[in-house]
């Protein structure tokens, strides 16, 4: 008598937790709705400093979905409305900049940074 009340317990209450997992995805389906694509990231950084001057260089991502180049040195910011793999900055203060270089899809959107620190040179 005692087995078969288990058995007849276990059939509604393994019926019960079954259903309850059914909408489980609800709790996490708007924000994949939304989802976000960002761009690669450009990559190797390299600096040559020079008189109150500098210049960059990097590598392009492969493929096709960055369209732009923002250079952010602090002070101000570059950008570039094609895919260069250079930059040079000219007529700067003599003090330590922080230089992030991203690249931007159609939207706008950044990508996560390549950065590096540069101290250009000062008078002879």
């Amino acid at each position: 008598m005692i087995r078969m009340i288990k058995i007849l317990m276990t059939g509604p209450l393994l019926l019960f937790l079954l259903s309850s997992c059914d909408r489980m995805e609800d709790n996490y389906a708007q924000y994949l709705e939304k989802e976000k694509i960002y761009p690669p990231k450009v990559m190797n950084l390299e600096t040559y400093e020079g008189l109150r001057e500098v210049s960059l260089t990097w590598d392009n991502p492969a493929g096709d979905l960055a369209k732009k180049i923002l250079v952010d040195y602090g002070d101000d910011s570059l950008l570039i409305e094609t895919m260069v793999d250079s930059v040079h900055i000219g007529d700067l203060e003599i003090k330590g900049y922080n230089v992030s270089v991203y690249t931007l899809d159609e939207y706008n959107n950044r990508s996560v940074p390549e950065s590096t620190t540069i101290f250009p040179n000062g008078e002879n």
